[in-house]
């Protein structure tokens, strides 16, 4: 992670990008959000959503305004660093969601624009519920990271 964060600017020139995979709590989101801020410090761009949002507001926005729509799309495909929190929380069993995630991911891998992304989902599991072309993809461009510990997160009030 420190060598990616080192070198930021030339992996996001080649389009490099990463897949932070581990259970819920391992500061996957922390960390993807350490390097997206780095990249904005340095004046980059860059943009992060959590997959649900996203497939939420493209599909709420495109009953409601279809130019805000589509500016919107155009940005998640277009921006330098794009960070897909928690792929695969999203509705997967819709086609229209997976169809949407592989036109952006396709998309993005074709232009070497990198993508950030973190997921609870196992390899495996990310077979299973994208096509093999997308994780492929995503992999050939990304480092893997695999987070194997428990919770970091603090138990408030200290209850659990």
């Amino acid at each position: 992670m420190q060598d990616y964060v080192a070198h930021l600017a030339e992996n996001l020139k080649r389009g490099y990008g990463l897949i932070l995979t581990g259970g819920y709590g391992t500061m996957k989101t922390t960390l993807a959000v350490a390097v997206l801020r780095s990249h904005l410090d340095a004046g980059g761009n860059g943009l992060f959503l959590p997959m649900c949002s996203m497939m939420d507001n493209l599909f709420t926005m495109r009953e409601m305004s279809r130019e805000e729509w589509a500016r919107y799309e155009k940005r998640i495909r277009s921006t330098p660093l794009l960070v897909l929190d928690d792929l695969g929380s999203e509705d997967t069993d819709k086609s229209w969601v997976r169809a949407k995630a592989d036109s952006i991911i396709t998309e993005r891998y074709n232009k070497m624009l990198p993508i950030i992304v973190t997921t609870n989902l196992t390899q495996d599991e990310l077979l299973n519920t994208y096509s093999g072309r997308i994780v492929d993809r995503l992999r050939n461009t990304s480092r893997c990271l695999t987070f194997g510990t428990g919770s970091q997160r603090r138990v408030m009030g200290g209850q659990a």
